[in-house]
């Protein structure tokens, strides 16, 4: 079966050697090189500052109650943004400015070419986990609510990691092109395109777009009609902050999945596949952007595992209840101390608005 001969299967049950019917290079192929110095720059300073930051939110998520679905849904998403980034951004970065490409090493570029792609279909099910999750806690009658039940779930773990495992290790690797700063399941070596097609791969993406889309269209709806004005302020930010959250998540989603399935079936200009790399990158490091940036719960934890007490006091920022519990205490304090004399206290001056 040759989709079972062009998987990481193949390799590890074959002395870890490629399939030759697919993936024999000529000989000529192994000495040209691509060197594009200042693409891979750009595409590696983004894959370590995007590791950089995702990796205190990863810390922070695993603080946080890992008991919670919701959480393990983050835990996993962001396993599998990690190695997703580690390959569609460092790797191809390094390998943009040496100009390599798949037939100068083969096998190291197909097992990172499997890790890419098995990271990418997993982490697309744990982005539409995260949405039916969002979704439900929105409208608790939302008709999924039952997936993230206690007896549930641990069925949902379990078909979360089965689909990793057959992702990574049966789908059709990917390969590196310097030529084009990309990674296709064609590795380019002149045999025919149709061979190298991934079906897993284009029903993942069609999938993972039109789902999350329809998700995340019906959490705006609920959150703009549904609940319609508020004149509570921490309701409107919550509110901004998901729908933020959604769109910066979903855009860079749907775009990914799409654009990818259309150079699979449509000859495209060099421009738009290197934007469609650009854009699977920032599908993966957008997630960290969205936690430090409109979520508040990690936000605030990747500030204490960074910031030190005595800085955060220095410029106002109070976490957590335990110090604002403390700030209060403290003001009170004051507010006595003063009052003993006959000075007018002003609170403002202690607390501050969210």
């Amino acid at each position: 079966m040759p989709a079972l001969q062009m998987s990481l299967f193949h390799v590890f049950t074959n002395s870890f050697t490629l399939w030759p019917d697919a993936y024999e290079c000529p000989q000529n192929l192994t000495t040209v090189r691509f060197e594009r110095p200042v693409l891979g720059s750009f595409f590696l300073f983004f894959g370590v500052l995007f590791i950089t930051l995702y990796i205190p939110c990863f810390l922070a998520i695993i603080q946080k109650r890992l008991r919670v679905p919701v959480y393990q849904i983050m835990f996993a998403l962001a396993i599998f943004d990690i190695l997703s980034l580690t390959v569609n951004s460092v790797c191809t970065g390094i390998f943009d400015i040496l100009g390599i490409s798949f037939c100068h090493y083969p096998l190291i570029i197909f097992c990172l070419g499997a890790i890419a792609g098995g990271s990418w279909m997993a982490g697309c099910l744990a982005c539409v986990m995260l949405a039916i999750e969002r979704c439900v806690e929105i409208n608790p009658d939302f008709p999924l609510e039952f997936l993230f039940r206690k007896k549930v779930f641990p069925f949902v773990r379990i078909v979360m990691l089965i689909w990793f495992l057959y992702s990574f290790g049966f789908v059709k690797s990917l390969t590196f092109s310097s030529e084009y700063s990309c990674w296709f399941f064609d590795p380019l070596i002149g045999k025919n395109p149709l061979l190298y097609h991934s079906y897993p791969h284009t029903i993942n993406n069609f999938a993972v777009g039109i789902s999350t889309t329809v998700l995340y269209i019906y959490i705006s709806y609920r959150l703009i009609f549904k609940y319609g004005y508020t004149t509570s302020m921490w309701l409107y930010k919550t509110k901004r902050q998901i729908l933020f959250q959604a769109v910066s998540l979903c855009i860079f989603h749907t775009a990914a999945a799409f654009i990818y399935e259309y150079m699979q079936f449509i000859e495209v200009t060099p421009r738009i596949i290197i934007a469609s790399q650009f854009i699977w990158q920032w599908s993966n490091g957008a997630v960290c952007i969205a936690y430090l940036v409109f979520n508040r719960t990690i936000r605030n934890l990747v500030l204490k595992m960074l910031l030190p007490k005595d800085v955060r006091k220095r410029f106002g920022l109070y976490i957590g209840a335990d110090e604002h519990i403390a700030l209060e205490e403290a003001a009170v304090t004051v507010s006595a101390a003063v009052n003993a004399v006959g000075t007018v206290i002003k609170f403002d001056n202690f607390f501050s608005p969210c």
